[in-house]
């Protein structure tokens, strides 16, 4: 089979607005993780709040690739 005979719907391409979509949500993940971390400082509990703060990170990382592959979508 080649490729001029595989059918692609539209709704299965990976659109940029897709992945910007993508990115807010793991960004309004971390916003909540860091503000559990915050919360967890204030508590005193720092070894919490490292672990919140290193999900934070993780999400944050996240939105960042996601955001620069919406950058490079070639749409045909």
């Amino acid at each position: 089979m080649t490729s001029a005979d595989v059918s692609i719907s539209r709704e299965s391409l990976v659109t940029p607005q897709f992945l910007h979509r993508e990115a807010a949500v793991q960004l309004e993940k971390a916003v909540k993780h860091h503000r559990q971390a915050a919360l967890l400082h204030d508590a005193g509990d720092a070894r919490q709040a490292e672990t919140h703060g290193s999900i934070a990170y993780n999400h944050t990382a996240q939105a960042l690739e996601v955001s620069g592959r919406a950058l490079n979508v070639l749409l045909w």
